[in-house]
């Protein structure tokens, strides 16, 4: 009967007991649950993470955190350990609650099995080819253009510069300055096309305010 209602939807589990001996479960291994924490010790703040997000980005931003705090070499992993909890909330608390007892015995063995269990909230690798579907709008100033493909460039991982200054142009509306430009002397470097690109606005930009300054004709 219990189990039947516990699988009726809408209706909440009933409440469990706690076993009296949970309370000093850890799923550390004991070399690991035995190290003492450093006195004075303050874990650096970090965004609670609830499973919604890359999993990859969490562990990385945490390993950063907890590596620029100085720590005992010796208590180092032990203390990552034991502040990674603190940095979960809902789900992903649960999960790392619900570990095997003396489970882990390595911080990576943890990330692995973290991000193994959080993957469907990985991110997808972003490719240079992807570069190609950035278009600029009829009516989209060409600053805010540059800012969009640069934001998605620096996300792809190795990205190809060829790929990337090939795209660049490929999405500038075919009837502006930088894409002409572009068509009549190519670059070789992306920091060449951002240079062209940068000196085109500043071009645009004084235009569009010599236009304002001249006094209107009756």
């Amino acid at each position: 009967m219990q189990s039947t209602v516990e699988r009726l939807p809408g209706v909440a589990p009933p409440i469990r007991r706690s076993n009296p001996d949970s309370y000093t479960d850890t799923p550390f291994a004991e070399e690991i649950a035995s190290v003492e924490m450093p006195r004075k010790f303050s874990f650096p703040s970090i965004k609670m993470y609830d499973g919604t997000r890359d999993p990859d980005d969490h562990i990385a931003q945490y390993k950063q955190r907890m590596l620029a705090v100085v720590l005992p070499k010796e208590s180092r992993e032990a203390t990552m350990f034991k502040g990674f909890d603190s940095t979960l909330i809902g789900p992903t608390l649960q999960w790392y609650i619900n570990l095997p007892t003396r489970f882990i015995s390595s911080f990576a063995g943890l990330s692995d099995k973290f991000v193994e269990q959080f993957a469907s909230s990985r991110s997808l690798e972003k490719t240079s080819d992807g570069l190609y579907e950035i278009l600029q709008h009829q009516v989209e100033p060409l600053w805010d253009y540059i800012a969009h493909f640069n934001q998605e460039k620096v996300a792809v991982p190795e990205c190809s510069i060829p790929t990337a200054i090939s795209a660049f142009k490929r999405g500038l509306l075919p009837d502006g300055g930088l894409y002409k430009e572009l068509t009549m002397y190519p670059c070789k470097t992306m920091e060449d096309v951002l240079s062209q690109a940068w000196a085109q606005v500043k071009w645009e930009e004084d235009v569009a305010s010599r236009a304002k300054a001249q006094p209107k004709q009756d």
